[in-house]
Formats: C-alpha cells, sequence, structure tokens
C-alpha cells in the first residue's frame, strides 16, 4: 500500500511541477513543445509500476538508452562530415592564395606589370577562372597567353582587367 501511495505522490507532485513550468513559460510557440515533453515524462511516470509488475522496466530505460547514443552518433556523424566540408574548403583558399601568389612570381620574373591575380578552384582543386589586373595595358594579355599555353587552362577561364 505504502508502494502505491508513494507512486500517486510522485505523479501528483510531477504535475504540479509541470504545471508551474507551463505557466511560467516565456513563449507561447515553446508551450506545447513543453507539453508535449511533459506528457511523455507523466506517461512514462504513470507506465512505470506496470512495467516494474511485468519486469519489463529495465528494458524500458535500456531502450531509451540506445535510442539516445544512436541520436548521439548521428548528430556526430553530421558533425564529423561538416568538419570535413569546412575542411576542404580551407585547403582550397589556402590553394587559391598559393597559386595566386605563384602567378605574380612569374609575371615579375617576366618582367609584367600585373597588379592582381585572383584564382578560383573547382571542387576538385583544378583552376576554374584566373582573373588578371593589368598595370600596363597588354601585360595581362601576355601572361594570359601563358596561363593558357603553360596550364591548359581554356580561353574563357583567365580573364583580364
Amino acid at each position: 500500500m505504502q508502494t502505491f501511495i508513494n507512486w500517486i505522490r510522485s505523479i501528483l507532485i510531477l504535475y504540479f511541477l509541470m504545471m508551474i513550468i507551463i505557466y511560467f513559460t516565456a513563449g507561447e510557440s515553446y508551450k506545447k513543445y513543453i507539453r508535449f515533453f511533459m506528457g511523455l515524462v507523466l506517461a512514462l511516470t504513470l507506465l512505470r509500476p506496470v512495467l516494474t509488475l511485468f519486469g519489463k522496466e529495465d528494458a524500458l530505460w535500456d531502450g531509451i538508452a540506445y535510442e539516445s547514443f544512436r541520436q548521439t552518433m548521428e548528430e556526430a556523424q553530421l558533425d564529423f562530415g561538416h568538419m570535413e566540408q569546412v575542411e576542404n574548403e580551407v585547403y582550397r583558399r589556402q590553394y587559391e592564395r598559393a597559386l595566386e601568389e605563384q602567378l605574380l612570381e612569374v609575371a615579375k620574373e617576366k618582367l609584367l606589370d600585373i597588379e592582381a591575380v585572383t584564382v578560383s578552384l573547382n571542387a576538385e582543386f583544378e583552376p576554374e577562372q584566373v582573373i588578371i589586373r593589368e598595370g600596363l595595358y597588354g601585360d595581362g594579355e601576355k601572361l594570359r597567353s601563358y596561363l593558357i599555353d603553360v596550364y591548359g587552362l581554356g580561353e574563357g577561364q583567365v580573364l583580364v582587367q
């Protein structure tokens, strides 16, 4: 009988705590989620004696723990995939900057007046587009023809401004 009284007491305390939380919830949009979660907690509290009676209480908690672990692993896999994408993007940017510096060095060796070179790479780290900003008229065209010959870039991939 004492177990039954303790069970009823825990349900009432839980119910009153839930009502207090719902009353002090800031936004109306969150109340439906809080009510849903609290309904689940209340349902589990109500089912606990029945599950204990049939010896399934541990199976329920084990199932909940397994599901929580599975969701955590899925989130970790998504986070790892995102980190890999960010890492590839950082490598791509660094490679673009290195190519830009290399092309400026080539222009300097050929005594060409080039103000800046901007390189954009595709997903396979191949030059997608090269933009040359020339200082003297015609120097950009010389560098352009050099890049097309040496790097095998297409006519539309190298622009001179």
